[in-house]
């Protein structure tokens, strides 16, 4: 029993959850022009806002509930409500440092195990280097501790992020030649070949020494990542730099970085002149002439296979800035020359983002694809050719009343004119990620422009250009028809390590492409509502509700068999089991002693991407809630939800449980909830309305139950004959 809880605790991958993230994230991109989107009459003369798709906002509740398990990301003080936690200025370069460790970790315990497992396995002892994120974004560097006296002593290290160093002993000497700024192309260099003195203990002299330990990369990166250091914190600490109150910004769009075999490190940046005129600005600075321990280190068998010298030029590909809510906490903290002075550090991160016509081409073809498959599910005629008159009607679906579309109401042929568009740009474009609030950047100046005081640097990331194409550019990846396997249905329960008590019997018989599935998802409350009197005697929320899956029922309708019926082990601790509403309860979680089927978030989720894949139709009562805490972007052509069909514009939604009543003539949910109850009756709604609809009585159905609920304020109570007479 001890080993099934442990085995869930390790369990949990921040690498595979980022991969369901990101795949969270590109469903809601194809599914965006496929949203039904309400506009109005004066919406739809602008071409840019017909083009417009509804991409809905991601919460990544999954990611952040395993993320919040790690020990390491408590210890480290990344997590919020633990003592010491990190300040919020500068969590995302402390958070984005340990992010990338972990993740290179582990997949190197997951290739040392697949390696163990072949016949013909490899030495374990394999290169670090051969792991996906040192591929991208490891630098090597040689420390070398000089000594007065004793000899030197030479190590090397590793590391995926650069902390600038802003050198506060070289006064002038940081400043160029041509226009005594300090530039930083100069920070770069001094912070890639680091040079301090101090003081250490010597083993040979037995005494403390006069020290120089000095710090060199000795490789380049694809993705150079630097870490600022300085959001949140007083200008002392190099953000004057960065604020400093001039024309020129302090971060440039291009850079180039050499190595030479003797170590020295050479930085250029692109810097504009007062004229409008560009030029490149060398920084550069020779190592000792006489170091036995460089020289020794250098001349090393393993340092030898880094290629020295080895040169590359790198163009700015995104920023995090820290932006200040109170400006006042910042300007007053700028004017006052005390480096003690600790200002006020609340606000929240923005990200300014790169985005190149491939990547934005890929992304408007990803979503014409999905708009041409829904069109062929829905039977519209494509052999007729795209773009004729009445295509956009055609595919229009009138809903309570409401104008809705499957593409926002532009042809097919005008969306493929738009990408032919896309495909001939050549420029690239900026765009500003404020929360969930995503807009344009004219230039790149306004990215690099620090010169506002509420705007603080901190992390920034450079990518390398003139090199070859990557994977995905260098071959097309065939889609498959699903990603996910079918065996992911045959899970283990946590509780007794015995298989589903519904197993299919053939995994071949799963409801597939076109086939009706009613789904129901009951929750559990892993974080409550916390809120406060304000003096004006106002209740103010401060933190949300936050409820998490525990039980999820499928049903096949083609035979009324239940495909699947799982607890679910949240990965946080369970709050309030919500029996009321939820019909769970706590010994129904228990990871030793539950009589269900117990299964982990992640496998749940599994099941439900597979039959999504699949291209089930999905059918349940207010499925928005349901998918949105699975963490699942669902296409909306594969959903029908009881809740919007049964529903009138501008008027209250109804209760599963009010449907059941009035329309199939059966009280439910007496007691506690039941999901596979819930999840049959929303299937019998469906066929009900379908039936009224192939008759042409639903509208006036619908509205005789919104009569019926008015006079009888939705309460349910004894049918009677004037229930029956109204129904």
């Amino acid at each position: 029993e001890a080993g099934r809880v442990e085995q869930r605790e390790m369990s949990v991958s921040i690498t595979a959850e980022l991969g369901l993230l990101f795949h969270l994230i590109e469903s809601l991109s194809a599914n965006g022009m496929i949203q039904p989107t309400r506009f109005d009459d004066d919406d739809a003369e602008d071409g840019d806002l017909r083009r417009r798709g509804q991409v809905k906002a991601f919460a990544p509740s999954n990611f952040l509930a395993a993320f919040a398990l790690l020990p390491e990301a408590t210890n480290l003080a990344l997590v919020d409500g633990v003592a010491g936690s990190a300040e919020i200025a500068r969590r995302p370069e402390a958070f984005y440092r340990f992010l990338m460790q972990y993740i290179e970790r582990e997949l190197g315990q997951i290739s040392s195990r697949e390696a163990s497992t072949e016949e013909d396995a490899p030495d374990k002892n394999v290169n670090q280097g051969s792991h996906l994120i040192d591929r991208m974004q490891g630098i090597g560097f040689l420390s070398i501790i000089e000594y007065a006296k004793g000899k030197p002593k030479a190590s090397t290290s590793r590391a995926f992020t650069v902390d600038l160093a802003y050198d506060q002993r070289s006064g002038g000497a940081g400043r160029h030649e041509t226009d005594g700024v300090v530039r930083f192309g100069e920070i770069l260099r001094f912070s890639l070949c680091r040079e301090a003195p101090l003081r250490a203990w010597c083993d040979e002299t037995r005494s403390y020494e006069a020290v120089v330990q000095r710090k060199i990369a000795t490789n380049l990166p694809s993705l150079l990542s630097l870490s600022c250091c300085c959001a949140g914190r007083n200008r002392s600490h190099g953000l004057e730099l960065w604020q400093r109150e001039d024309a020129r910004n302090f971060l440039p769009e291009f850079v180039k970085i050499r190595i030479e075999a003797d170590g020295s490190i050479t930085v250029e940046e692109l810097v504009t002149n007062d004229d409008g005129t560009e030029r490149w600005m060398t920084f550069e600075q020779k190592l000792p002439t006489r170091s036995d321990a460089l020289f020794e280190a250098l001349e090393n068998e393993e340092l030898q296979r880094r290629n020295l010298p080895i040169e590359k030029s790198y163009r700015l590909d995104s920023v995090v800035s820290f932006v200040r809510a109170n400006l006042e906490a910042a300007t007053s903290s700028a004017s006052v020359d005390a480096s003690s002075l600790r200002p006020s550090c609340e606000g929240h991160h923005v990200v300014h983002v790169r985005v190149t016509p491939d990547l934005e081409g890929e992304a408007l073809a990803r979503q014409l694809r999905q708009i041409e498959r829904c069109l062929l599910e829905k039977g519209g005629r494509q052999d007729n050719g795209p773009g004729k008159d009445g295509d956009a009607s055609s595919d229009a679906v009138l809903a309570d009343n409401r104008r809705f579309t499957l593409t926002s109401g532009v042809p097919l042929e005008e969306r493929r004119c738009h990408l032919t568009e896309k495909e001939g740009a050549n420029s690239d474009k900026w765009l500003l990620l404020n929360g969930f609030v995503v807009t344009k950047v004219n230039s790149s100046n306004d990215v690099r422009s620090f010169n506002a005081k509420f705007k603080e640097p901190s992390i920034v990331l450079f990518r390398e250009v003139n090199i070859e194409p990557s994977i995905s550019e260098a071959s097309e990846v065939v889609p498959r028809e699903t990603l996910v396997p079918v065996n992911v249905m045959e899970t283990t329960s946590i509780s007794n390590g015995l298989g589903p008590k519904l197993a299919i019997s053939d995994l071949t018989n799963l409801p597939g492409r076109g086939d009706l599935v009613a789904i129901d998802a009951e929750f559990v409350c892993v974080q409550a509502e916390e809120s406060l009197i304000t003096s004006s005697g106002s209740k103010e929320i401060t933190s949300e509700p936050r409820n998490a899956l525990a039980r999820l029922s499928v049903i096949d309708c083609r035979t009324d068999d239940v495909v699947v019926d799982d607890y679910i082990l949240p990965w946080e601790p369970v709050v309030d089991c919500l029996t009321r509403f939820s019909g769970i309860r706590r010994s129904d979680l228990d990871a030793v002693g539950s009589p269900h089927h117990l299964v982990t978030p992640r496998e749940a989720y599994l099941k439900v991407r597979l039959l999504m894949e699949r291209g089930c139709i999905f059918i349940g009562h207010g499925l928005s809630q349901d998918f949105r805490v699975i963490n699942i972007c669902v296409p909306p052509n594969q959903i029908i939800d009881t809740a919007e069909l049964f529903h009138q514009p501008n008027q209250r939604y109804i209760s599963l449980r009010y449907l059941t009543n009035y329309v199939l003539g059966r009280d439910m949910q007496q007691e506690v909830h039941d999901s596979i109850e819930d999840a049959r009756a929303a299937h019998e709604l469906y066929i009900k309305a379908m039936g009224l609809k192939g008759e042409g009585k639903f509208d006036d159905y619908l509205m005789r139950l919104y009569g019926y609920g008015h006079r009888t304020q939705f309460k349910l109570g004894v049918a009677n004959e004037k229930f029956e007479e109204d129904r």
